[in-house]
C-alpha cells in the first residue's frame, strides 16, 4: 500500500472518502520505521500465558486505548464479525462479491489462497491502471470502488498483515459493502484481537 500511495498520491475525493470511513489516520501516520533491536528485546520479554511484557519496571501490555490513540481507530461500536450467512462462501463466491463491490475481477485463478484470501499484487496493479480515471467529476460509485480496493490494500498490508505480506482476507468484503457504516464498527478491537492471535 505504501508504495502505491507514494507513486500515486490519493485524489482529494478519495482522501475525503477515507476520512469518512475512519481509516485515513493510518495513511497520515505513514509507514513506520521499525527498531529491530527494540522489537527483539520486547519479544524476549513477552509472556504469552499472561499476554504481558515483563519489564524491569513491571508488567505492561497493549490495550484497546493504545490502538485508539496510535491508529485513531474506533474502539466503540459494533463488533467486527463474520456473518453466519457467509460461512459457506468459497473462492468463487468471494470473487463475485469482489467484482460487484470493486469492478475488479482477477484474471488468474491462482490469486486466491485458502479459498478466502486474495493476493494483493493484482489489486495494486488494477489500482494503478484505474488511478488516472479518478477525477473531480467521477461518479460516487467509482470513488467507492477505488476506496474499497485501497482499504483491501490497507487491511492486508497494514491492519491485518500475514507472514506472506501479500494476502488479504476477502471476508472483509462484507464490511466494505456499505462504506458509510465502517465508522460504526469497533475496528480497534479487531486489530488488537488480530495482533494477539
Amino acid at each position: 500500500m505504501w508504495e502505491f500511495i507514494r507513486d500515486y498520491p490519493l485524489h482529494p475525493c478519495i482522501v475525503r472518502r477515507l476520512q469518512d470511513t475512519g481509516f485515513y489516520m493510518i495513511i497520515e501516520i505513514g509507514r513506520l520505521q521499525f527498531d529491530w533491536a527494540l522489537i527483539t528485546s520486547m519479544i524476549e520479554r513477552w509472556r504469552s500465558e499472561t499476554h504481558t511484557f515483563h519489564l524491569p519496571i513491571g508488567e505492561d501490555t497493549i490495550m484497546l486505548e493504545d490502538v485508539e490513540v496510535l491508529f485513531g481507530l474506533s474502539v466503540d461500536g459494533l463488533p467486527v464479525t463474520y456473518p453466519l450467512a457467509l460461512r459457506d462462501y468459497r473462492g468463487v463466491h468471494y470473487l463475485h462479491m469482489l467484482q460487484r463491490l470493486t469492478s475488479f475481477q482477477p484474471t488468474e485463478p491462482t490469486v486466491l489462497s485458502k479459498a478466502s484470501h486474495l493476493q494483493l499484487t493484482p489489486v495494486r496493479q488494477h489500482m494503478v491502471a484505474i488511478d488516472a480515471e479518478i477525477t473531480d467529476d467521477s461518479p460516487p460509485e467509482d470513488m467507492d470502488r477505488h476506496t474499497r480496493l485501497l482499504l483491501l490494500l490497507m487491511f492486508g498490508g497494514v491492519q491485518f498483515p500475514n507472514t506472506s505480506k501479500n494476502l488479504v482476507s476477502l471476508r472483509f468484503l462484507h464490511h466494505l459493502e456499505r462504506l458509510d457504516d465502517l465508522p460504526g464498527y469497533n475496528w480497534g478491537a479487531a486489530v488488537l484481537g488480530y495482533m494477539y492471535r
